[in-house]
């Protein structure tokens, strides 16, 4: 009989450490905080495309997509939801400008592929803010492509503010050089070669397209001007919270000249909370903030396993 009480009395302290742990690790990722207004974008000048974007998304079809994805998903809170949604719609908005934006979030992803699900009415999305369908294409190679993923950081941190939520929804930012054919590409193309590239073809927003263009080529200029001015670039580390911007002259110039020690570099500028954790959880791909091995349905998770979408850099194509 004891031993019958000593085997239950174990059995018991194993569930109830599981279910202690597994509670308090969903509880510390994305933080119940206010969502920003007009997605928190850098620029008034976006401001059109947000209002187009909000248009294309009628209250009733957003309403049963959060239904079906809180009902698929049970251990998703509300606040993670909204927050889930909110980074989708940034990356809907990189996608009206971007030929291709591979998909980097699992949690993000998850709303997509419900999204899917209402034919009709994603169909109808599509046609309304891109004028054309919207294809989710996953892809299967599941080889990490950092280079593509520091693209997207800069493309995104460009348009958007960023705060906690964000970096645990993406596995935080500017933690892989940017490949070298796309610097090279923007430094020595033209505007019509480079849109032709790396943007939509369409006309639609073509002045932020070309604005995206002119900042990218300045900040190389610059990263240039530095190299040949010194022989050592004294970049300042800023304390300022939230604001990735004093990093992206830093990303460009190390990823040009410093690619092999750019975590090194830019782990220097960057505050501890930013270096260190950006991604929640162990990382599971060459690089960091690349994809969490814990279960992407536990609630919490960013940008964790489970998906058929590498959050790595193969990602998913539009």
């Amino acid at each position: 009989m004891e031993l019958l009480l000593v085997f239950f009395g174990i059995i018991f302290f194993a569930v109830f450490m599981k279910i202690l742990f597994t509670g308090s690790k969903r509880a510390s990722f994305i933080k119940n905080e206010p969502i920003p207004d007009n997605l928190g974008i850098q620029s008034d000048s976006l401001l059109p495309i947000i209002q187009e974007l909000e248009n294309s998304l009628p209250q009733g079809y957003s309403e049963n997509i959060k239904n079906r994805v809180l009902k698929d998903h049970p251990q998703w809170k509300d606040h993670e939801y909204e927050w889930a949604f909110f980074e989708l719609k940034r990356y809907f908005v990189l996608n009206s400008l971007l030929r291709s934006v591979p998909m980097f979030s699992d949690k993000v992803d998850e709303i997509w592929h419900e999204m899917l699900m209402f034919t009709r009415e994603y169909g109808q999305f599509s046609k309304d803010f891109y004028g054309e369908y919207l294809h989710h294409v996953p892809n299967m190679d599941s080889t990490p492509i950092p280079g593509e993923r520091a693209f997207f950081d800069w493309m995104y941190l460009t348009l958007f503010e960023t705060g906690h939520n964000s970096r645990k929804i993406w596995g935080g930012f500017l933690k892989n050089p940017i490949k070298k054919e796309i610097l090279e590409d923007f430094k020595n193309m033209n505007e019509e070669e480079l849109l032709a590239k790396y943007f939509r073809k369409s006309s639609h927003w073509l002045d932020i397209k070309k604005d995206l263009i002119g900042k990218f080529k300045k900040e190389i200029s610059e990263a240039e001007e530095i190299k040949r001015d010194i022989k050592t670039p004294e970049f300042v580390k800023q304390s300022a919270v939230n604001q990735y911007s004093y990093l992206l002259l830093p990303a460009v110039y190390y990823s040009f000249y410093e690619s092999d020690s750019y975590d090194e570099y830019m782990d220097k500028l960057m505050p501890p909370e930013w270096a260190k954790g950006g991604a929640a959880g162990g990382v599971s791909c060459s690089g960091y903030a690349c994809s969490s091995p814990t279960d992407h349905d536990s609630g919490g998770n960013d940008s964790g396993g489970g998906s058929s979408c590498s959050s790595c850099g193969g990602g998913c194509s539009s």
